[in-house]
């Protein structure tokens, strides 16, 4: 058995999860942060509201983590470093 495994599966799906989302929400900020750039230095307004959309976007998806999270938080009860985890 995988140490870093639970007893409960559902929870290591959850925390996959989260984790799965939050990477892809990195990528998605890396992403505007370049195209943020080449707008600034090309002077593309249009690419500037497109920037703009993404971050409307990027912050959905971040309430939506947080809540998962707080449910994750209130049903699971995490302990040590799955707290520590959610946390960060």
């Amino acid at each position: 058995m995988n140490i870093d495994q639970h007893t409960v599966k559902k929870f290591d799906t959850e925390l996959e999860g989260l984790r799965a989302q939050i990477l892809k929400m990195g990528g998605l900020v890396e992403e505007q942060i370049a195209q943020s750039l080449n707008a600034l230095t090309t002077g593309d307004l249009a690419l500037c509201d497109q920037v703009q959309e993404g971050d409307h976007k990027v912050n959905a998806m971040e309430v939506d983590i947080d809540e998962k999270i707080s449910r994750v938080i209130a049903l699971r009860q995490p302990a040590a470093g799955d707290l520590r985890l959610l946390m960060a």
